[in-house]
């Protein structure tokens, strides 16, 4: 039964958000302005996270890097990780985390965008502002799926699933 009410919930989710794509602002680690919009140019996987659960889902983090490396999906998927930064949007703490982002992604070699005003964890996004989020979406920025907390060996192999799905869709790919 709380399965049942847990994959209700997540569907009822997703079905908020569907339709067209969902444009907020957050801003990169250099302090410039990222209208959300324009990053859905292809399917995407969307990690929401805080600090505390930056390595909650590493494990599809590292399943998607090893996919786009050994089977060239690194141009027909994107990656995009925001960080929820919201209780650090004053000065001092703010230039800190803007320092310790650019160091992370130096090593990881993947763009956060920080969001230092709650723009993901308020209406229509709403997507908690503690924990790992991970939201798949179509080329057009189209919400498919969402899934909160840990994922599951299942629910990673959904998030392949329908990326796989996604990407046979995209023009040009046989």
């Amino acid at each position: 039964m709380k399965r049942l009410m847990a994959a209700a919930l997540a569907l009822a989710s997703v079905q908020a958000l569907a339709g067209p794509a969902i444009d907020v602002t957050v801003e990169t680690s250099n302090g410039n302005i990222q209208k959300t919009v324009e990053l859905w140019k292809r399917p995407t996987v969307l990690f929401y996270e805080d600090r505390d659960s930056n390595t909650l889902n590493q494990h599809l983090k590292d399943a998607l890097f090893k996919a786009g490396s050994e089977k060239g999906l690194t141009t027909s998927v994107d990656v995009v990780a925001v960080a929820n930064v919201q209780q650090w949007n004053w000065f001092p703490a703010r230039n800190f985390v803007l320092s310790a982002v650019r160091d992370i992604e130096k090593k990881v070699h993947v763009p956060i965008y920080l969001d230092f005003t709650g723009a993901l964890s308020a209406a229509p996004w709403n997507l908690p502002s503690k924990s790992s989020t991970v939201v798949v979406l179509s080329a057009q920025g189209e919400p498919l799926l969402m899934k909160k907390g840990r994922l599951s060996d299942k629910e990673v192999d959904e998030v392949f699933a329908l990326l796989a799905r996604l990407v046979s869709e995209q023009p040009g790919v046989p």
